[in-house]
């Protein structure tokens, strides 16, 4: 969360990106220490949720498959139709 709301995946992505490219340290964080990292940007990220960071290459594309909603536990169902809603990869503790 930033300032108390729940930030998109692109979101989330555009400010690390920005940020990786203008400053090594924080890149190097980001991709050994990504909780402590986005951290730095005022984005926090529940410790439970693993998150990979991988840098892509001239040679090398990623695609990245998202939860399938068919696939969520009852519980993660109720708190997802509890309320709240966003575009693409939200963070927050129902994951």
């Amino acid at each position: 969360m930033a300032n108390g709301r729940v930030l998109t995946r692109e979101e989330i992505e555009k400010a690390a990106i920005t940020k990786a490219w203008k400053d090594e340290n924080f890149k190097k964080d980001l991709t050994e220490k990504p909780h402590k990292a986005l951290s730095q940007l005022g984005i926090s990220v529940p410790e439970k949720i693993e998150i990979k960071v991988v840098e892509e290459s001239a040679r090398v594309l990623y695609l990245v498959l998202p939860v399938n909603p068919e696939e969520l536990t009852d519980e993660s169902l109720d708190s997802v139709a509890g309320g709240g809603a966003c575009k693409g990869f939200c963070v927050h503790d129902v994951i």
